[in-house]
Order: structure tokens, then sequence, then C-alpha cells
């Protein structure tokens, strides 16, 4: 009986150790859609005016910055001096504004600034970057985690390609920008995350390699119209490499757990019979 009972109670740990990280990513996904709900109710109660001031308060910020380069997000200790009204700007119910990456299925809130709490639930906005309202002369830069056992987040940016779109929505305006430049760099290299003169950009940061994150992935988007029909005609990417070998590894070690619970089985009813 009692070895019945180390079965079982094994059998159940392996199976919710393997599923932990489905169920955790689904949760995560519903408070992501819970919050942006909100802020979509918040941003539907401002008047005409308050937007447009909302608004124009991003773009007065992003003129008034002072050119300091950006840091890298990942590295504790590496921050710069944010100006006084950094949070109070595009601030709706504690939330920026919000990413979507309908290639590999990304709807994520985006917050102010990159602290851990931040990065383990959704985006955020890298300090020291524009704000994403659009313009020339911006370059507003996204984090997010990859690899992460609780949140996909940003663990699938390496399927994106030369072409693809991504889309940034801040208060009730849908900026689209179109990849064209994928870069890999290391931390100290913050160059790359500097406004261009005449350009409009929004560069998605994240760790690479997976696992490893000794250097950054950069995916960086140009200003394109936005045009709702391209989101809609986007092909979702299939199963990544990543995503197949957890599979692989699901399966195989259920194959594992199962044969190991019949040989149990069968040795149990072989003493059984024995003692009989």
């Amino acid at each position: 009986m009692k070895r019945k009972l180390l079965t079982l109670i094994l059998l159940i740990t392996g199976f919710g150790v393997l599923g932990y990280p489905y169920i955790s990513n689904y949760l995560n996904q519903q408070n992501g859609t819970k919050t942006l709900n909100n802020y979509q109710q918040s941003v539907d109660q401002l008047s005409k005016e308050e937007k447009a001031q909302e608004w124009r308060k991003a773009e007065v910020y992003n003129e008034n910055l002072t050119g300091q380069p950006a840091h890298d997000p990942f590295i504790p200790g590496s921050g710069i001096a944010m100006p006084q009204n950094y949070y109070k700007v595009l601030n709706i119910e504690g939330t920026m504004g919000k990413i979507e990456i309908p290639k590999i299925a990304v709807e994520l809130p985006i917050y102010h600034g990159t602290s851990d709490k931040v990065l383990k639930k959704a985006v955020g906005h890298l300090e020291g970057s524009t704000m994403p309202v659009g313009g020339t002369g911006t370059h507003a830069v996204l984090t997010g985690h990859t690899g992460l056992t609780n949140a996909r987040l940003f663990t699938d940016l390496t399927e994106l390609k030369t072409g693809d779109q991504f889309y940034i929505t801040v208060l009730e305006k849908t900026l689209a920008y179109q990849v064209d430049q994928i870069t890999v760099i290391e931390p100290e290299q913050t160059g790359h995350l500097r406004t261009y003169k005449g350009k409009d950009y929004v560069t998605l940061m994240t760790c690479t390699p997976y696992g490893v994150n000794s250097h950054r992935l950069l995916v960086r988007g140009k200003r394109v119209p936005y045009q709702p029909s391209q989101k809609q005609k986007a092909q979702k990417v299939g199963l990544t490499e990543e995503q197949k070998i957890l599979i692989l590894t699901a399966v195989i070690t259920s194959v594992l757990m199962l044969i190991l619970i019949l040989l149990t089985i069968l040795r149990n009813r072989r003493s059984e019979r024995l003692h009989k």
C-alpha cells in the first residue's frame, strides 16, 4: 500500500513539474489580459482633450531628453538618472500601453521601467529611451525576459524575421513597426539604442542565447503606416525549437514514468503471489 501511495505521489509530482510552465504562463497571460482591459477602460473614460494632453506630454518628454545613453536593463546597478516626471507621463492606471507581435502571439502590457517586478510579468520601457509615441528622431526601447518558467514574454523573439511587423498601442492610437534590423550585441554596446536623426524606431530587447543570457538580442522596427488588415494577415509561427524540445522531453519523461509505474505494479503483484 505504501509503495502504491509513493508511486502515485511521484506521478502527481512529475506531471506537476511538467505542467507548471504551461499553467503559470496561462495565468500570466490572463493577468496581462485583465491589465489591458483595465487600461482600455481607463482610456475610454478620458475626454478627447485629456488624451491629447497626455500624448503631448509624451512628445514634450521626448523633446526634452538630454541625450544620455540608454543602459542595459538586465544588469543591476547600470541605471541612469531619470527625469523627475518619467513616471507621470503616459501613466494610465500604472500602464504605459500595449505591445502586440502577432507572429509569435504576444500581447502584453508595457510598464514604466525595467525593474525585476516589471520584467517578471510584462514588457518594460527602457528608461532613457524615448516614449513609444513615434515621431522623427525617436527610438523607444522595450525589454522583456526570455526563458522564464512562469511566462514566455519575449522568449520567441528569435522567431521574428526582417519584414515582420509589431504594434504599439498608446492611449487609443496604434503605431505599426516593421522589422528592419536584427542584431546580437554585448551588454555594454548600448550605442545601438541611440536615436537617429529623421528616423522613427522601436527596438525590442531581450537576453540571448537561451539559458546563457550573455548577449542581447535587438529586434529593431521602423515606423510604417498602420493597416489593421496587415495585422490580421500575420502568419503565426509554428512550434519553436525550444517548444519542440520541451514537448519531446515531456513525452519521453511521461513514457518513462508510465513504464516505471507498470514495472512497480508487476513487481508488487509478484511479491504478493510469492507471499501467499
